[in-house]
C-alpha cells in the first residue's frame, strides 16, 4: 500500500515535469512569435523544482536509485551479509533522522506561509502562494523518512534473524 502511494507521488511528479515542459515551450513561443512571454514562468519553475524533488524522493529511495557509493556496501553484502545489512540499516536510520530534521524544520515555514499569505512574484503582475510547495516538502520528507524506516527494519530483521 505504501509503495503504491510512493508510486503515485512519483507519477504526479512526472506529470508535473511534462506540464512544466509545456509551460516552458509556451513561454518561448510566446516570446518569439508574439513578443509576449507567459507571466510567472520563472516563479513557477523555481517552486516546481522543489515540489517535484520532494514528490519523487521516497520512490527514488524505494527503487534503489538514490545516489550513494556502493563499492564498500556491495562487497560487504556479498562477503559478510550480516555486516552489510547492519551497515545499510545504520545508513537507513541516519536517513530517518535526517528526514525528521527536514520535516521538523519545515513545519514553521509552512505555518508562516499560510499565516502571512507568502507568495512569489510581483503583486499586480503574477503571484503564486508558497504554502502548497511547503506542504509537499512536509509530505515528501515524511514519506521518504518512512521509507528509510522500512528499509532499516528490513535490514535489521535480516541481521537479528541470523542472516536469513
Amino acid at each position: 500500500m505504501f509503495s503504491r502511494l510512493l508510486g503515485a507521488m512519483n507519477a504526479l511528479g512526472t506529470v508535473w515535469i511534462f506540464l512544466l515542459m509545456v509551460l516552458i515551450n509556451s513561454d518561448i513561443l510566446g516570446r518569439e512569435l508574439f513578443s509576449s512571454p507567459v507571466r510567472g514562468t520563472t516563479e513557477l519553475l523555481s517552486l516546481s523544482i522543489v515540489g517535484i524533488v520532494f514528490l519523487q524522493l521516497g520512490h527514488t529511495l524505494m527503487v534503489g536509485r538514490m545516489t550513494r557509493s556502493d563499492m564498500v556496501i556491495e562487497t560487504l553484502l556479498i562477503k559478510r551479509p550480516r555486516a552489510g545489512h547492519a551497515l545499510q540499516g545504520l545508513f537507513a536510520l541516519l536517513g530517518v533522522i535526517f528526514l525528521a530534521i527536514i520535516f521538523w524544520g519545515s513545519i514553521a515555514p509552512f505555518q508562516e506561509a499560510i499565516e502571512i499569505g507568502e507568495y512569489v512574484g510581483a503583486a499586480g503582475d503574477f503571484t503564486a502562494p508558497t504554502w502548497p510547495i511547503r506542504l509537499l516538502i512536509l509530505i515528501g520528507s515524511a514519506a521518504t523518512g518512512l521509507q528509510y524506516l522500512i528499509m532499516a527494519w528490513q535490514d535489521f530483521r535480516f541481521v537479528f534473524a541470523g542472516g536469513k
